[in-house]
């Protein structure tokens, strides 16, 4: 598998900033996350996302801003040694760990992955084009390896696993949370550590036939959800 890294442009940053503004508001706030990790640390970008609904001319006044006052190239290449010397060694740590159970989830690898660096803190992963975008500039790097290896996975999983059985938000990142403790010992995420996942993702599982436990897991869970609403509907 190849592994490139490269800054993001000043166009691409910024799409960035803008399409997270809508996930944030239509979608993540609702599991807790906060804003901030998606942009840089900058008071017109933060006033920008406390508002929900932005019309044009509001959109345009941050864009200018941003490019005018806050990228910088140079900010987006800080981690650059040592994404050479450890983002390749810590994926491909991912491939040859997980390749015997791949191979039994029927998930191949990408040939190649990007690594893009951009603003923020944390990190998300393209699976249409498969790469992973590092939100780098407010992030510690001790934890930079953890993170890619939690995105990477993502990415793996993503179209064969969780868009195949209509795996929500939380469940996902608990299953990913899981395989990344039990294999390469990155911490979990509390808000999502008592999960229903827990059950239907072990070791046993992983090992022999991930697809099959969350085909199982989301089958049981609708049962759950539509137990809950009964219930809600008779208070």
């Amino acid at each position: 598998m190849h592994i490139t890294y490269q800054p993001s442009t000043a166009e691409e940053a910024w799409s960035y900033i803008a399409y997270w503004h809508r996930g944030y508001h239509n979608h993540l706030k609702h599991f807790r996350y906060g804003f901030k990790q998606f942009i840089p640390n900058h008071p017109a970008i933060i006033e920008m996302y406390e508002q929900e609904n932005l019309i044009d001319e509001q959109k345009s006044k941050y864009r200018d801003i941003f490019f005018t006052e806050i990228y910088n190239e140079k900010d987006l290449r800080k981690f650059d040694s040592l994404l050479a010397d450890s983002a390749v060694p810590a994926l491909q740590k991912v491939v040859d760990i997980l390749t015997p159970m791949a191979k039994k989830w029927g998930i191949e690898f990408p040939n190649k992955v990007e690594i893009v660096t951009t603003y923020g803190k944390g990190g998300s992963y393209n699976y249409e084009n498969p790469g992973i975008t590092f939100r780098m500039t407010d992030y510690k790097p001790e934890f930079m390896t953890g993170l890619l290896q939690h995105e990477f996975i993502h990415l793996l999983i993503e179209i064969p696993i969780i868009k195949k059985y209509n795996v929500p938000q939380d469940l996902k990142e608990r299953i990913v949370d899981i395989i990344g403790f039990e294999y390469f010992g990155k911490p979990v995420q509390s808000n999502f550590e008592n999960s229903f996942a827990n059950k239907y993702i072990t070791i046993e599982a992983i090992e022999n036939d991930l697809p099959k436990a969350v085909a199982q897991m989301m089958t049981d869970y609708a049962i759950f959800k539509a137990k809950q609403q009964t219930g809600k509907s008779q208070e």
